[in-house]
This record gives structure tokens, C-alpha cells and sequence, in this order.
């Protein structure tokens, strides 16, 4: 994710760094790890680095809160161009029953405030990594429910009922005769429902009988089918 600064409207400039890997899991017997942040810019990186507790609302919405639930550290770290930091992050326990989530995120700090009438857009990045503590008894159970179609809304509902997340990639839509459109997934965590939708171009809606929704994740996959209603389509 990037946070984009205003300054003024005038040339912009940007940092170039990455991590290392982008996703991790805490697992019992090693219940800590390293992420590694590099600059790859040509000048000094300063960046500061922040747990969230990671949960989801009714309509699956991402939702973060601070948390003391694990340890990381540094807080903060300087980088000169081309350098390698390590950051380390750690749980206190076991996960238990379900499966904790929550994001690392590694952000870029601005510099200091321009020169007065030196205007500059400032374009600044971050990253937010999945730190997942599995539970002890993983179960996983995706629910892809049927369908719907109103007023030429597709919609798609998609239950986790299991007790750790699993991730959709993309929802990919069909009908047959040429019409086809990507939905991009996301991270179903552990007890959420999350409704994916697509508008359909009213004249393909009309000449469609069929509509298929392929569902594609990792290590999932799912197809479902939608006979067409004429009247729901506007």
C-alpha cells in the first residue's frame, strides 16, 4: 500500500524499497522470525515500522487496532542507499484455538519539511505485511454460497467458518459469448463472510442465459453457476 503526501503541485519524488518475504507465519517451535527491508534508492531511507492487531467487520472490511500481543523490533530504522536491516518479530505464546492475525507495517518517514517556496510532491510507501499465528488444530472450511443477481449487480458471498484464513486470488466472471471480467481476491480470516460484487454491462446482462463464477485461491477452487433473469438486469 502507498500513502501519497501533498506537499504542492509540483514534480514528484519517491523512495525504492522492498521486503522480505511478504508474508509470515509463526509457527510453534518457531515462533519468530526476520523481515528484511532494503533500500534500493540512491539516497538514505528512514523508515518506521508498526504491529496492528488484524481483524474483519461484518462485511469483511480489514479493521486494525495497536497491539502488545508480539514483540518486534527496532521501531525505527536508517538505511543508507543499497543496505540490508533485519526486523525481528516474535510471539509471547501460541496461538491456542484460532488463528491470530495480525500486520507489520513497514513505512517510509518523510524528510524534513522543504525550504519555503520550494514545492515538491512527496510520494511516500508502505508496506503492510500478514503475520499469521496458526492455531493448534488447523481447519480449514471456505463456504462459497450461490450467486445473486439484482439490478444487474453480481454478487458473490464467501464464508470462512473455518479457524485460520485462507486467501482468494480472483473471481473470474463469464457468460459465454465473450463477456469476461476479473474480480481481485483477498484474505478471508478466521470467521468472516465478505460479499463480492461486479457490475454487469446492461446489454451482455440481456443477452446472457448463463453466467459462470470461477473462484480461484490458494489451494482453492470453486465454480458456480447463474441462469440469468432478463428482469434483474436493471
Amino acid at each position: 500500500m502507498a500513502l501519497v503526501g501533498l506537499l504542492a503541485a509540483a514534480p514528484a519524488s519517491a523512495s525504492e524499497f522492498s521486503v522480505a518475504p511478504i508474508r509470515v507465519e509463526l509457527r510453534a517451535g518457531a515462533l519468530s522470525e526476520t523481515i528484511t527491508v532494503t533500500n534500493h534508492a540512491e539516497a538514505p531511507l528512514r523508515v518506521g515500522i508498526k504491529l496492528m492487531e488484524w481483524t474483519q467487520d461484518a462485511k469483511g472490511e480489514d479493521v486494525y487496532k495497536e497491539t502488545t500481543d508480539l514483540v518486534y523490533f527496532p521501531r525505527q530504522m536508517d538505511l543508507p542507499p543499497g543496505a540490508q536491516r533485519l526486523v525481528r518479530v516474535g510471539a509471547k505464546a501460541p496461538a491456542g484455538v484460532t488463528e491470530r492475525t495480525y500486520r507489520l507495517f513497514v513505512e517510509e518517514q518523510p524528510e524534513a519539511a522543504a525550504e519555503p517556496g520550494q514545492a515538491r510532491i512527496a510520494v511516500f510507501l508502505r508496506f503492510g505485511v500478514p503475520v499469521f499465528l496458526p492455531p493448534a488444530a488447523p481447519r480449514s472450511q471456505p463456504e462459497i454460497l450461490q450467486p445473486t443477481l439484482d439490478h444487474g449487480r453480481l454478487s458473490l458471498q464467501v464464508k470462512n467458518e473455518g479457524n485460520q484464513h485462507f486467501r482468494l486470488l480472483r473471481l473470474l466472471v463469464q457468460d459465454g459469448a465473450g463477456f469476461s471480467q476479473e474480480i481481485t481476491g483477498w484474505y478471508s480470516l478466521a470467521g468472516s463472510e465478505r460479499t463480492y460484487s461486479l457490475e454487469v454491462p446492461r446489454d451482455v446482462c440481456r443477452k446472457a442465459r448463463t453466467l459462470t463464477i470461477a473462484v480461484e485461491g490458494e489451494g482453492l477452487r470453486a465454480d458456480r453457476k447463474l441462469d440469468v433473469d432478463p428482469a434483474r438486469c436493471s
